[in-house]
């Protein structure tokens, strides 16, 4: 059962994005718009063989070019790395150097850096550099990176597998046993390219006079990356200050540390000017990170009246040539696995899932991690298990899903209160008529209406014991947030997330103002700066409203029950029954005896000698609030009504509706921004977006007139619906949401699909070619 929580008035207000203002004004700050005296700007010499020895890098060009140049080669900066582990024997050990040392190892990995007075000028003298090299094998398939007989990407390699590991709840071989029915089934999902609208940049300026190194980066992880720049350089990292300005987008591309992150600053030192780099839009294509490129193998068993007994699972990743940090190359097969029970109710599980490495751009983090491909296959599985057992697809769900909270999984995780059930019988509502129209469409020789749906659960705002499980780079979750009053009821709000794009400043204004009694107008968020904000690990795992949020609400409610208890003095009233509202303080049910918030915070800081007896004078807090140890649990059904015309395979996406529950909503004009966001992009990667290599590891969709992005004409009108099951488990009972959009659209629409057409689909992107061929494998079916 659903519940709703009585919330202050600003919590849950429709209020418009505060930061909208200077974004749409043209007035933001980006990494690109920051010009230093006497800066020098560089560009890369990357590799355009996939797996080679460096036998020589050649200047020469340069000596004639008419300006000054600098170049850097990775015998210039010795051993620097990035370094992404697992701490797991299983794991083989990896680094990736800042400048290729000796060996290349993808296209587009940087193997010199050129620096000049003029961005154009370096660009220039990049492509005058010339790189000898010596083919090595390439290893471009995971089939080729599983073969122990291919020569490993590093030395002393064994295999070209990262790390195999297993995950297990319940006894499978029992599921096994009870089991009437079992479909094994292999999906898989492509590589694709994250491309926020902004593409990453780094500039860093040294000051010897006060030792004091500014590194400004377009980032997700502004305090991550000062640490490991420090750790890196051998800096004290009270010296080093990352500020992350106006970020266009992130989406989990820039929730890693890069090797261009530790460079610049390292160039800037060395030649003691300021450097700036900011990348094109074909260097992020080759050379940012990968996502997605998963196949999975299920074995699902199941009883004779369809209940879901247990489920075996075996998941490949093609992860690329490096380890990213902080997840590691585990981090999308090790995601995978883990969430594969999703929503439904069975105690049998077994998931093999490995992390293969290959002579391609490394796979990182972006928008769902993993859960895309996971969700994609676990409910492609359902629609064929339904199928193969002639039951309605949405009932077959409903006899399987959760409905008893808290609820723990065959892995051991639990699931706070969520709407599973009550999600998907609202969808089975809207969805009504064009099931109809689809069972109406199936004798139809020239179109087919198909519907399809994706039931999901995310797992968000991780906690500290999350990532100890996992072993890896990164340590913990939390979130600081700082709450100061000025003398005038003013407050400063300093907030350890980065805000690219999700409303942070907006939001956290509203949850301060709840808190505090005053406008959110009157709230000024900062974020983004070492310097002023607290330390955290940034913005990433759908962590911000129910993290963030939380600790902005503790720290205000700190500073709220300070000015009660002032006000309480001042009106001689028990400062329990002190109400803050509209700017005023005064006791329940006199809103007539009042003092005005900015009375009470100027007598906090500057007419102290009206306060209290033995209260300190000030009026500051900072919280850090850590997530729930299993995270806490968000659930959807996203939905799809396709149209295929079936002599060509031409589809029109007709509908696409999403019923949530993200617990308590803070915004719903940023919620529903969110969710349609991360659809978009889950329908580029159902339809469209695809980063393919050749034979050679050579890539071949390195514009956007090869790499297909989502337009307006494949979007139809996203339908929203929320249903609100707080969570006991964050502050303000809110749960996490970012990711949510983006994980489901790959599973309905292929439902769709194969509902349309009578076909099962076993992989993405299903663009004009692939349906053109599902086309005419469904009419050879009929035909047979």
């Amino acid at each position: 059962m659903t519940q709703q929580m009585d919330r202050p008035k600003h919590i849950g207000a429709r209020i418009q994005r505060f930061e909208d203002t200077r974004l749409l004004a043209g007035t933001a700050r980006y990494i690109d718009d920051i010009r230093l005296p006497n800066m020098l700007h560089l560009r890369f010499v990357r590799a355009q063989m996939a797996h080679a020895k460096v036998l020589e890098i050649d200047t020469e060009a340069l000596e004639d070019i008419g300006f000054p140049t600098q170049v850097f080669t990775g015998a210039d900066i010795g051993d620097l790395s990035i370094k992404a582990h697992q701490d797991y024997p299983e794991m083989q050990y990896s680094e990736q150097p800042l400048l290729a040392r000796e060996r290349v190892r993808f296209v587009g990995e940087a193997v010199a850096a050129v620096l000049a007075d003029d961005a154009y000028q370096a660009e220039d003298a990049a492509e005058m550099v010339f790189v000898d090299y010596e083919p090595l094998q390439v290893v471009t398939t995971m089939d080729q990176a599983r073969d122990p007989e291919v020569p490993g990407l590093f030395d002393g390699w064994r295999t070209n597998i990262f790390v195999e590991r297993q995950m297990k709840g319940g006894d499978i071989a029992q599921a096994k046993a009870e089991a009437a029915h079992v479909i094994k089934r292999t999906y898989t999902t492509q590589r694709q390219a994250g491309v926020p609208m902004e593409g990453r940049g780094v500039a860093a300026e040294y000051d010897p006079a006060s030792r004091m190194l500014t590194v400004w980066s377009s980032t997700q992880i502004p305090h991550l990356v000062r640490t490991y720049i420090a750790e890196e350089l051998g800096l004290p990292e009270s010296r080093l200050r990352v500020v992350a300005p106006d970020v266009g987008g992130g989406f989990g591309v820039k929730g890693q540390v890069f090797p261009e992150e530790v460079l610049v600053p390292w160039l800037a030192m060395k030649t003691g000017r300021p450097v700036k780099w900011v990348e094109d839009r074909r260097e992020h294509l080759t050379s940012s990170i990968h996502a997605r490129d998963h196949s999975h193998t299920l074995e699902a068993y199941v009883s004779e009246d369809g209940r879901l007994l247990g489920l075996k699972a075996d998941i490949s990743v093609d992860v690329g040539a490096y380890s990213t940090f902080p997840f590691t190359a585990a981090g999308d097969p090790g995601m995978a696995a883990k969430v594969m029970p999703g929503p439904y109710d069975f105690q049998h599980y077994e998931a093999t899932f490995r992390a293969l490495a290959t002579n391609k751009c490394p796979i990182g983090t972006y928008r769902g991690v993993g859960r895309p491909s996971a969700v994609f296959a676990q409910e492609r599985l359902m629609d064929d298990i339904a199928n193969e057992l002639g039951l309605d697809p949405i009932e077959f769900r409903l006899k399987n899903v959760v409905r008893d909270f808290p609820y723990t999984n065959a892995l051991g995780f639990t699931y706070d209160p969520g709407s599973y059930a009550e999600t998907l019988e609202k969808m089975r509502d809207l969805l009504a008529e064009d099931r109809a129209a689809a069972e109406a469409s199936s004798n139809d020789p020239d179109k087919r209406i198909g519907v399809g749906l994706a039931c999901f659960v995310e797992q968000t705002a991780h906690g500290t014991p999350d990532f100890t499980r996992r072993r890896v780079p990164i340590e913990t979750g939390y979130i600081a947030a700082r709450v100061e009053m000025t003398p005038d009821g003013q407050a400063l709000v300093d907030i350890g997330l980065q805000n690219h794009g999700q409303g942070h400043e907006t939001v956290m204004a509203q949850v301060a103002a709840d808190a505090l009694g005053i406008d959110p107008k009157d709230v000024h968020v900062r974020h983004g700066d070492t310097l002023t904000t607290p330390y955290s690990v940034g913005t990433w795992g759908s962590r911000g409203g129910a993290l963030g949020g939380g600790a902005v609400h503790v720290a205000a409610g700190r500073i709220a029950d300070k000015l009660k208890a002032i006000a309480g003095h001042l009106l001689q009233s028990d400062p329990q029954k002190i109400v803050l509202q509209n700017g005023i303080a005064h006791p329940e049910g006199q809103p007539d005896r009042h003092v005005a918030v900015a009375k009470l915070a100027r007598t906090a800081l500057r007419n102290v000698d009206q306060l209290p007896a033995g209260m300190e004078p000030g009026l500051e807090a900072q919280y850090s609030l850590d997530g729930p140890n299993d995270g806490t649990y968000s659930n959807a059904v996203h939905a799809a009504v396709v149209e295929i015309d079936t002599k060509t395979g031409k589809m029109q996406l007709k509908r696409f509706v999403v019923v949530e529950d993200c617990g308590t909503i803070l915004n719903p004009l940023i919620v529903d921004g969110q969710v349609r966001g991360g659809v978009v992009q889950g329908i580029g990667s159902a339809m469209l977006e695809h980063f393919i290599y050749d034979e050679d590891g050579q890539p071949l969709t390195v514009t956007f007139a090869d790499y297909l992005m989502p337009l307006a004409t494949e979007i139809p009108e996203i339908e929203l619906h929320h249903i609100e099951t707080p969570t006991p488990l964050t502050p303000l009972g809110a749960k996490g949401l970012g990711e949510g959009g983006a994980i489901g659209p790959a599973a309905a629409i292929a439902n769709a699909v194969a509902d349309a057409l009578g076909i099962e689909v076993t992989k993405t992107p299903l663009n004009a070619n692939a349906l053109w061929h599902l086309a005419r494998q469904a009419e050879k079916n009929r035909a047979e």
